[in-house]
């Protein structure tokens, strides 16, 4: 270990903390990687590291060299825990960075014809087919809003000239169960997002789909769709 070491372990220190800041969207008062240690956001695996990484970075800001020389010299083991989590949130973008933009979706309206719907729901095995309205979610197709539509009308198959407007008080976002659907902003970190998914394991609905919009507002237009496969390298 070299005076080279203390050098690195601050620039890297330095990049680590403006990260976070521009990340979470953080003033500069007080330290990002000690809110993040608070927040439980830092990678598991490194907690440690990083806060002791931390004391250390607050005893050689804060205190004056000797000689010239610092008083410490940070481990190559800091370092490298300072590398992978600076890799980690450069990699680690946003919502609308992981997310499945609105061209490459199937989506619907509620005057479109039911039947092709959910042939191409059959054919290219889509759970969910968001219904827009001006670019706005206003509800969701699944499999079961089909069953519900068939028993509460005691039918045995779906007219030709069926519309999704006849499954309209079955679409909506409201009629499906609390916490199937959320929103979240395009800047949203996609950690934020995962965490969403992961709380939703814990409770007795699990949320299926992230809609992606400008702030994260249900009356914006639709940008994207986030589901837990689009996030399985934070699980």
């Amino acid at each position: 270990m070299t005076a080279d070491n203390t050098v690195e372990f601050l620039d890297l220190y330095n990049r680590l903390e403006r990260l976070i800041r521009e990340r979470y969207n953080l003033s500069r008062d007080g330290g990002a990687i000690a809110w993040l240690l608070s927040r439980d956001k830092a990678p598991r695996a490194l907690r440690d590291e990083l806060d002791y990484c931390r004391e250390v970075r607050n005893f050689l800001q804060h205190n004056e060299r000797i000689d010239g020389s610092y008083a410490v010299i940070p481990s190559d083991a800091m370092l490298d825990a300072l590398r992978s989590t600076l890799e980690r949130f450069e990699d680690m973008g946003a919502a609308e960075d992981v997310c499945t933009r609105r061209e490459k979706i199937r989506v619907a309206t509620m005057d479109e014809p039911l039947r092709p719907v959910l042939r191409d729901m059959a054919e290219h095995g889509y759970a969910h087919v968001p219904i827009l309205a001006d670019g706005r979610v206003v509800g969701v197709l699944s499999e079961s809003t089909v069953l519900s539509y068939l028993v509460d009308d005691m039918a045995l198959e779906i007219p030709e000239t069926a519309t999704l407007k006849q499954l309209e008080r079955l679409l909506s976002l409201d009629a499906h169960e609390p916490g199937r659907f959320a929103f979240v902003a395009r800047r949203e970190p996609a950690d934020e997002v995962a965490e969403l998914f992961q709380a939703s394991l814990r409770q007795a609905n699990r949320l299926v789909m992230v809609f992606v919009t400008e702030h994260g507002r249900p009356d914006e237009r639709l940008l994207g769709i986030i589901t837990a496969w689009d996030l399985a390298k934070f699980f």
